[in-house]
């Protein structure tokens, strides 16, 4: 699979914006943490790096210098999507991922992202201008990751638990069966799988 370069997923993530206007805009510091959070969600998900330019600890959390460069411009004004953009371009597995983390993150402020990457491992365990290496976000979202899934997962067996009744309950023939059985237990009528046969 192609491994992009960091603004390519900063631009897709500025696309998505345009659509969703849901969260704060995306501002130099937002798009930082988007990109670093789609880095670990693709390490996860694709097994592999989603783009080639390190994450390295920074003050202000993790963050991608060559994004840094184009984007510091704006400040922490919102950042528009300059030029043309076609989502289609993108391999639909990578644009899942980028969807899964726009979706997640993108109604936190930069300031909040920043915050909740100052309480994670992988910043926490880096020091300060090195690179965060892929094996310690890997573990790190890994972890992120299964738990997120397991929250979205529905309750199954409550709810084919509840099926499970309401068709027994609306099968006549079981509803008979049912009553002869608790009829011959409360009879003294016990049958051993033996007597079945």
């Amino acid at each position: 699979m192609a491994i992009l370069n960091a603004e390519d997923v900063a631009r897709y993530f500025l696309a998505k914006q345009e659509v969703s206007r849901a969260g704060e805009a995306i501002s130099n510091l937002k798009i930082q943490k988007l990109c670093y959070y789609a880095q670990g969600f693709a390490l996860v998900r694709l097994g592999q790096p989603l783009f080639f330019e390190d994450v390295i600890h920074w003050n202000h959390g993790p963050f991608v210098p060559q994004l840094w460069k184009i984007y510091n411009k704006y400040g922490s004004s919102p950042i528009p999507l300059e030029g043309s953009f076609r989502a289609d371009t993108y391999p639909p597995e990578i644009r899942a991922v980028l969807d899964e983390v726009f979706t997640r993150y993108e109604k936190f402020s930069a300031s909040e992202l920043r915050n909740k990457t100052h309480s994670e491992s992988p910043w926490l365990e880096t020091p300060d201008g090195a690179a965060i290496t892929y094996p310690r976000m890997r573990k790190f979202f890994d972890q992120l990751v299964e738990n997120l899934t397991s929250i979205d997962q529905p309750r199954r067996p409550a709810l084919e638990g509840v099926a499970l009744a309401t068709a027994m309950k609306n099968d006549r023939h079981f509803s008979e069966l049912t009553e002869k059985g608790l009829a011959d237990l409360e009879a003294g009528r016990y049958y051993s799988p033996k007597d079945l046969q």
